[in-house]
């Protein structure tokens, strides 16, 4: 009886528990929704920064009255923002609020960079 009791205790702790299998399956899910909309918002991120920069620092810019400059800031602002609050959804979750902290230092250094390109103009 006390074989059967121990040997029984044995094979419950060596299998895994059901939610962890299911928590490593929803964290999976999450990455490739988090990586899917770090893309979608990333490539407009990128091409009105590119905008407002080229507006900003080109020789012959096509932008004579600055919109470029001033619309593409600000859309990439926004932009940047939503680019700030879903890439740190690509890492695991014990990464993520490390995650987050990098994400928004970054977005704070991009967007003074884009703002002071926009008033030093």
């Amino acid at each position: 009886m006390l074989a059967r009791l121990c040997a029984a205790e044995q094979t419950r702790s060596m299998t895994q528990p059901p939610t962890q299998a299911r928590a490593s399956t929803s964290d999976l899910v999450v990455r490739i929704v988090g990586a899917v909309l770090t893309l979608f918002f990333a490539v407009p991120f990128l091409l009105f920064a590119w905008v407002a920069l080229s507006s900003r620092f080109s020789w012959t810019s096509g932008d004579v009255h600055g919109y470029g400059m001033i619309f593409g800031t600000l859309i990439a602002l926004v932009a940047g923002l939503l680019v700030m609050l879903v890439a740190p959804l690509v890492l695991p979750s014990r990464l993520r609020a490390k995650g987050y902290l990098i994400s928004a230092l970054g977005y704070v250094v991009v967007g003074v960079g884009l703002v002071a390109a926009w008033f030093t103009a």
